[in-house]
């Protein structure tokens, strides 16, 4: 009699459907764990990608994803980073709307500066923070980074949060159970309202990280002509 295991319909087909990706990889890459860049060319030729829409994937594959940004209330995160890659190349004559642009979308001026062939603007606020874009033309495509961050504005709220909930909650156990009860349990109380501090920053953080998709011009705006 045979002890060997039987595999239903279902369980078949997953094995077969496992088995033809394992085979696939196999015939695709062989036993390597990377390959290099002319080897990713020559696989995507292979499935019918073109050299050049690999080789702008991988221009693209560093740059940080916005999506994949996640807000921990641990940490109450107060930065954001944000990129993309327009396939013309900036020119000088269209940085002053671009600055209308930018401008406009951000509500307010900021620092215009150059660095070789990098166009850079900058906006910090003392009591909030920062938000900086960057512009590089290169090879016929211009590179855009913007980054934000609010890391004064994360301590202020927190502090203010853990102040306000500390002081009342002081005034109100004094008034009912005495001074020292009131000190014993006020600090306890404040920690409450600091953490309940990291619940409002998570929604200002979604509200950065939403402008911060409709910030980045793409694409480049056309300079007007008189």
């Amino acid at each position: 009699m045979s002890n060997s295991k039987t595999y239903t319909k279902k369980e078949f087909s997953r094995i077969l459907s496992k088995a033809s990706e394992i085979q696939t990889n196999k015939d695709l890459y062989g036993d390597q764990e990377g390959l290099t860049e002319e080897e990713l060319i020559h696989v995507a030729e292979e499935v019918g990608i073109s050299r050049e829409a690999l080789k702008e994937a991988l221009q693209s594959i560093d740059e940080p994803d916005l999506d994949e940004q996640t807000y921990s209330l641990v940490e109450g995160t107060s930065r954001i980073q944000n990129s993309a890659t327009i396939h013309t190349e900036f020119t000088d004559e269209q940085w002053e709307d671009l600055i209308l642009e930018i401008r406009k979308a951000t509500g307010g001026i900021g620092k215009i500066s150059k660095s070789g062939n990098t166009y850079e603007w900058e906006q910090r606020k003392t009591d909030f923070g920062y938000k900086h874009f960057s512009f590089t033309p290169k090879d016929g495509v211009t590179k855009i980074q913007m980054v934000s961050s609010w890391g004064p504005f994360k301590g202020i709220v927190g502090f203010l949060s853990f102040f306000f909930a500390f002081i009342v909650t002081l005034i109100a156990i004094k008034e009912i159970s005495g001074k020292q009860l009131a000190l014993m349990i006020a600090p306890f109380v404040g920690l409450g309202g600091f953490a309940m501090s990291r619940f409002f920053l998570k929604s200002y953080y979604r509200k950065q990280k939403k402008n911060s998709l409709q910030s980045l011009p793409s694409p480049l705006p056309k300079r007007s002509s008189l």
